[in-house]
């Protein structure tokens, strides 16, 4: 009974079963003695070492633990020893290291390891034995064992220190910090500081590990997050015990670097090591202050870092309040501070700020030292865009009533925007006028401005495009009344951003002003400010507007950018979330409802919009490829209107289509452009149906992203014919896009397919998408080598059961199993895709030597590597399902027929071997339960033969449809002769 539950048992229930055998064992004698011994206990030491799991093997070490825990009760010990010496030595050196791993955990256990009743001499050697397994167990080549001995190393240094020889502590301890400390493995260097931290607690070893600690210090600087807390840890400890100092493991520069460029959990226990020396709780907080300053000025970012954690690791409220004001004191000094301590001493208050703004005692101190002039001062101190923010958030933090002076300040860097995409610095500023304007209450002013400057672009979009032309804005009595108007004094009509003298500069603005409703959309206050807003409608309609121009036009224009597309989906989908959490969209499903809201169906109508623009942009690339050059379209301009939409009109070029340096918008430069709005719209589709709110769209969503996927092999296939160098930056950000789609893609397919149902099956769009998805790795590895096509590969694993349900999809719904075949060879036939052509090859040249192959069917070994793997992956996926398999394999017998009906006998010979010998194995070869692909052998079979007769015994052709017919006969053979399912005469 025991033994059945330990794989299950909690570990109390363990140890209790573990003390209940012990004194079972106690209590009895002879051959009943002997069983529990050497059947029950025998059982579970083996077990222990051989267990499958780790989980397992800790589970029965528990039970163990009875006796291991009773080891000086007379006759314990000896029997640990004669039941696991014959086992344990020679498991820890085999070649699994699974069992090395368990064995290494029971030695632990037992140490020290010995025969009770052996001389000194023998037991001495024994314990030898045991160091010598250790110290070869620390260099092991699984970093799980090296984990392991490393903390028993420790563990058996600390418990044991006074009985082992020196040298043998001095050889393992340095080994130890020499080579453990460096290792490529991180959980070992993370087990290495734990155990440096359970073995202080042995006085004994502190003499030692003075001297070697300091070799610790790179670990400070460790690229893995655990192990620089674990450090941190360490030196925590090291501060609490007299004989230590821990600025001589890591110097106080490095320290004081990690405080200011680490993550939270490690500037944090900075802070707390060095709270003693830069704001000690002892000394008067005069002094402490001074003391802080001091540290400001010696490094601003670990200051400002250091306030901002201070609050939490122990300073009183009281202090923090007399540093902020020190603080503040400084800056507003006529002493002549440098920049970055200007800066830091900011960043230091606006941290504090923001600390004590939760403590309600410290509230109106905290107001009374931002005055009017105060704040003056401080902005004019503040030269830089990031402290400049930092004034705006403790303005904000504050609550400040004395402000109203800064609201037109922040307006205008609020709507002169035309370079804030691009520029970090002013963006955090941006970001801290948004929090202040909410603060003061004024966020309905700086959202009217933001509306007025969309509208305006949509505005020229209207008269340059043709677009739809912008909604106007509501009467101001319809609007409700600002709640700024009582505190803001200051005239905001004058605020709309610079004036500009072309529709680039107004672009530009646009763009900047979608930057920022899409950083408000991120930001709960501003959120929930903006979902509130009167007037949300106004800034939907007018990024529609832009969407579509920004989308259509990026083939001409170089500064068309995706911003207003991801702020015009962005708010759209926010629009409907909220919709859905308030139910309040009562109005009728096309049109947005009085609280500015979307429905379900109007987000479809966002959707389709969308789509509809790219199908324009598509349209606009196939005019192209047809040879209809933009100087010819543009005399042309009749036709040309024609192809692409009576409402449209024709794209000008006028000297914004170029850089400012007057470089010329390049083929490079408009795939890279097409490629993120592309993206863009992909996200937005994927987002909508993730959500539930683009239910009647699929198969439109899935020929945009088929044509999508389309648009990227023919841009791959450019590539490699374009001789000019690729722009580093331009390139990595297109791939990156790439690579997101392409995730994106199979999201799609598992989307549809989750909704699918057999009354409302998937539509064949997701069949041919798949095949656009497997088209596009080969073209990858084909056009940019293996490395890259390992990038798509990888994305793609994950996704494979989706990839593999889209291949089959043709065929899982049909009523009848001949159904499928016909269904699989129309699809074929009407949508060929690329990557059975290489599959073939691939086959082929695995069958024969490359000097008998045609040049056509050469494949150099290093070619297409990664979709070999891709294709080993899906075989595996596909034999664990035999329906789904069947499913598949109608598709591929489908495409062998294609190529047996255009004469390529290659393709044919290819994907039929891959189907027989790999796919379904030539140990099958009555395809049992394949019956949809055994439909197709009627008409494969005998149109090979007749094939045979008709080609020449000495041409090729003839040797690889023989060679198809082998593959065949056996399967055809049985089912003619065995199953009578086909008769002679088929």
């Amino acid at each position: 009974m025991i033994k059945a539950q330990i794989p299950f048992g909690r570990k109390s229930m363990l140890e209790a079963y573990g003390e209940i055998v012990f004194k079972g064992w106690k209590g009895v004698e002879g051959e009943l003695k002997r069983e529990i011994e050497d059947g029950f206990l025998m059982g579970l030491v083996e077990g222990a070492i051989h267990a499958r799991s780790k989980g397992l093997g800790s589970s029965i070490r528990r039970v163990l633990g009875g006796f291991i825990n009773q080891r000086t009760v007379d006759g314990v010990e000896k029997l640990l020893f004669r039941l696991a010496e014959p086992v344990i030595f020679r498991s820890l050196q085999v070649a699994n290291s699974n069992v090395r791993q368990n064995a290494l955990h029971l030695l632990l256990d037992l140490f020290p390891f010995e025969d009770p009743d052996a001389t000194k001499e023998a037991k001495d050697t024994l314990l030898d034995r045991q160091f010598f397994l250790l110290e070869r167990l620390i260099m092991d080549d699984c970093p799980d064992v090296r984990v392991i001995a490393v903390e028993g190393c420790f563990r058996i240094l600390h418990l044991f220190w006074e009985v082992i020889p020196p040298p043998t502590i001095t050889k393992m301890i340095t080994k130890i910090f020499d080579e453990m400390a460096f290792d490529a493995c991180h959980e070992v260097r993370l087990s290495t500081l734990n155990g440096i931290i359970y073995l202080l607690g042995n006085p004994q070893s502190h003499e030692i590990l003075k001297v070697l600690l300091p070799r610790l210090g790179h670990l400070m600087l460790d690229n893995v997050l655990s192990v620089r807390v674990a450090m941190v840890d360490l030196l925590l400890l090291l501060k609490d015990i007299r004989t230590f100092q821990f600025n001589k493991v890591i110097g106080l520069e490095v320290l004081l670097h990690k405080l200011a460029s680490d993550q939270s959990p490690v500037a944090q226990k900075i802070v707390r090591l060095l709270m003693p020396s830069y704001f000690p709780a002892r000394l008067d907080v005069e002094e402490a202050c001074d003391r802080c300053v001091t540290l400001m000025k010696r490094s601003p970012l670990a200051g400002a870092r250091f306030c901002e954690f201070a609050l939490s690791e122990g300073a009183s409220p009281k202090s923090m309040m007399e540093l902020v004001k020190v603080f503040i004191s400084l800056l507003l000094s006529n002493a002549k501070l440098e920049e970055p301590v200007v800066e830091g001493l900011l960043v230091a208050s606006a941290n504090l700020c923001r600390s004590l703004a939760n403590e309600r005692n410290q509230q109106d101190a905290l107001k009374e030292l931002f005055s009017n002039e105060s704040v003056k001062r401080l902005l004019a101190v503040a030269s830089t865009a990031h402290a400049r923010s930092t004034v705006f958030d403790m303005l904000s933090t504050t609550a400040s009533d004395d402000v109203a002076g800064l609201l037109g300040d922040c307006m205008s860097l609020i709507t002169d925007c035309s370079d804030l995409s691009e520029n970090l610095e002013k963006q955090a500023e941006v970001r801290s006028a948004h929090k202040l304007l909410i603060s003061c209450d004024a966020f309905d002013n700086m959202f009217e401005a933001l509306t007025r400057l969309l509208q305006k672009t949509a505005y020229r979009c209207h008269i340059k495009f043709d677009t739809e032309a912008p909604k106007q804005n509501v009467s101001p009595a319809k609007r409700k009344k600002s709640k700024s108007s009582s505190k803001t004094s200051v005239k905001w009509k004058h605020v709309g951003g610079k004036k500009s003298s072309n529709f680039k500069d107004d672009y530009s603005v646009a763009i900047g002003v979608s930057w920022q409703i899409k950083a408000m959309l991120s930001s709960e206050d501003a959120r929930k400010a903006m979902m509130a807003s009167q007037a949300l409608e106004l800034p939907f309609l007018a990024l529609k507007v832009i969407s579509e121009a920004s989308i259509v036009q990026c083939e001409y224009y170089e500064y068309m950018d995706p911003y207003p597309v991801l702020a015009y989906t962005a708010l759209a989908l926010r629009m409907a979330v909220q919709n859905a959490t308030t139910e309040s969209g009562t109005k009728k499903d096309d049109r947005i409802n009085s609280s500015g809201l979307i429905s379900k169906a109007m987000l479809d109508q966002v959707l389709d919009h969308l789509l509809d623009c790219t199908d324009k942009l598509f349209e606009a690339g196939d005019s192209e490829k047809n040879g209809k050059s933009l100087q010819k379209s543009k005399q042309d301009n009749s036709k040309s209107a024609t192809r692409l939409g009576q409402k449209r009109r024709e794209p000008q070029i006028d000297a914004s289509s170029s850089n400012t340096d007057g470089s010329a918008y390049t083929k490079q430069k408009q795939t890279s452009k097409k490629v993120k709005m592309f993206t863009t719209v992909l996200k937005f589709v994927i987002d909508s149906i993730a959500m539930g709110f683009a239910s009647r769209n699929h198969t439109r969503c899935l020929r945009f992203t088929s044509s999508y996927v389309q648009y990227i092999i023919s841009c791959l296939r450019q590539l490699s014919k374009d001789k000019s160098p690729l722009k580093e930056e331009k390139s990595k950000e297109c791939f990156m896009c790439v690579k997101s789609s392409f995730s994106y893609a199979f999201k799609l397919l598992n989307l549809v397919h989750n909704a699918a149902t057999e009354a409302s099956p998937a539509p064949v769009e997701s069949f041919y998408l798949a095949n656009d998805l497997l088209d596009l790795i080969i073209s990858g590895e084909l056009f940019l080598g293996s490395t890259y096509a390992a990038q798509h590969v990888a994305a793609a694993k994950p996704w494979l059961p989706d990839l593999i349900l889209a291949l089959g999809s043709t065929s899982m719904h049909e009523q009848s199993i001949e159904r499928p075949y016909l269904t699989a060879l129309d699809h074929i036939k009407l949508h060929f895709p690329s990557w059975p052509l290489i599959l073939a090859k691939i086959e082929l040249a695995e069958m024969s030597e490359h000097d008998d192959l045609e040049e056509d069917d050469r494949v150099s070994e290093p070619e297409f590597t990664e979709f070999k793997k891709l294709m080993g992956n899906i075989i595996s996926l596909l034999k664990g399902n035999r329906s789904i398999l069947d499913a598949v394999g109608v598709i591929f017998l489908a495409t062998s027929v294609v190529g047996l009906e255009r004469k390529d006998f290659g393709l044919l010979l290819g994907l039929l071997n891959f189907i027989c010998l790999k796919l379904i194995g030539q140990e099958d070869r009555e395809w049992r339960g394949l019956d949809m692909m055994l439909v197709s052998l009627p008409d494969m079979y005998p149109r090979i033969e007749r094939e045979i007769e008709e080609q020449d015994e000495e041409d090729e052709s003839h040797d690889r449809l023989t060679n198809a017919r082998a593959l065949l006969e056996p399967v055809w053979f049985y089912h003619v002769y065995e199953t009578q399912r086909f008769s002679e005469v088929e």
